[in-house]
């Protein structure tokens, strides 16, 4: 056991090379206190300009909720107040082990401190692979899955918006993991992908989007969000479909489903409910939009959208159908997640079918093509 944990620190510690571009992840928020433990820790405190090294194993506590708001009340946006790094690579926080440095950042009114990983991105995406999909899986669904999470983090990188951090550690964006995270299969997937990422057909690097169970059809962005991303095409998906979450169906009752559309016109069409008695017009899957007459007024609205206020719990995906039946109105659903991009379980049954990850990348992203960005 010990023989394999070394292998993989020495595993992730030679991803952590000068040409590997580092990402800052947002892995906490809202704290009140923070304790970091190390060896032979430095500590930052960027509001002193002061800096210190510690010998041994050391544990620094931070009180956010009481010295930040005494010192730096004056200071009404967030600030990078402290970082703290080892020799070693690893910094604890709780019970957890991550590579790279923690930094502590204030709240705009500095009641509290955010946490963020600053990480190497190879060693980054070593741990994601477990959160994301599963360290167990097929390295060659692994590979895809670590190429699209790749390009997901590397587009954020390329925003440059001068930010305290690139993404969040969350569905927001992605979900990181730590250090004992990472398996033998996710460092030789990311290992065997480094610095691979996908390009548009005209080379520009967009956002690779994916998720767990497309149930039958991918989506395209502007389906679910609206905003275009180049080279994204929707794609029949039958691979998904004997694994992960069942069919599923629930009921909205006429008075919370006026309230959810009222609720996504204001929010998303600058516009309001004119009536309180919805007409549901017929649906299918094929649809990424309702069409629904409030009164005499017809609405047409992203299912999308209607998901983000109802929830994952009521309306577990974007690929669903809506119709009426004794005066309720009834779900139906296939897939879990929002559709759009790599589905993960498609991916992990073409994966044990023989597909390696870069046949599996082409089928999900048919115009995308794999670029290297970086190398050792």
């Amino acid at each position: 056991m010990l023989r394999t944990g070394c292998l993989l620190f020495l595993s992730l510690m030679t991803s952590a090379h000068a040409s590997v571009p580092s990402v800052k992840v947002l892995i906490a928020k809202s704290l009140k206190n923070v304790t970091v433990e190390g060896m032979d820790l430095h500590k930052t405190i960027h509001t002193q300009r002061s800096k210190q090294q510690y010998y041994g194993r050391k544990s620094i506590v931070f009180n956010c909720q009481n010295n930040l708001k005494k010192k730096l009340s004056f200071i009404p946006r967030p600030l990078l107040v402290a970082s703290l790094s080892s020799p070693t690579g690893l910094v604890s926080w709780g019970r957890h082990k991550y590579q790279g440095e923690l930094q502590l950042v204030s709240q705009a009114h500095n009641e509290s401190c955010d946490l963020i990983n600053a990480i190497p991105l190879e060693a980054y995406i070593t741990t994601l692979l477990s959160k994301e999909m599963n360290g167990s899986w097929p390295v060659e669904a692994l590979k895809a899955q670590a190429v699209a999470a790749r390009t997901y983090a590397y587009e954020r990188l390329q925003r440059k918006n001068n930010g305290l951090y690139d993404l969040e550690s969350s569905e927001k964006d992605q979900v990181s993991g730590t250090f004992f995270d990472a398996t033998e299969k996710t460092l030789k997937a990311s290992r065997e992908t480094e610095g691979e990422i996908l390009v548009g057909p005209s080379g520009k690097v967009s956002p690779a989007f994916f998720h767990s169970k497309c149930g039958g059809k991918t989506l395209r962005p502007d389906q679910v969000w609206g905003g275009v991303e180049e080279g994204y095409r929707s794609v029949n998906c039958t691979f998904c479909q004997k694994t992960g979450m069942k069919d599923w169906n629930g009921k909205i009752h006429n008075r919370k489903l006026v309230q959810m559309v009222d609720q996504v016109l204001k929010r998303y069409y600058s516009d309001a409910m004119a009536d309180q008695e919805i007409k549901l017009m017929p649906d299918s899957l094929e649809n990424s939009e309702l069409r629904l007459y409030a009164g005499d007024r017809l609405h047409i609205i992203k299912k999308s959208y209607l998901r983000n206020l109802a929830g994952r719990e009521a309306l577990p995906s974007n690929n669903f159908i809506m119709s009426v039946k004794n005066k309720e109105f009834h779900v139906e659903g296939h897939g879990y997640g929002h559709g759009v991009g790599m589905c993960q379980l498609g991916a992990l049954e073409l994966a044990k079918r023989g597909y390696d990850y870069r046949q599996i990348l082409s089928f999900y992203f048919p115009r995308h093509k794999i670029k290297t960005a970086y190398q050792q």
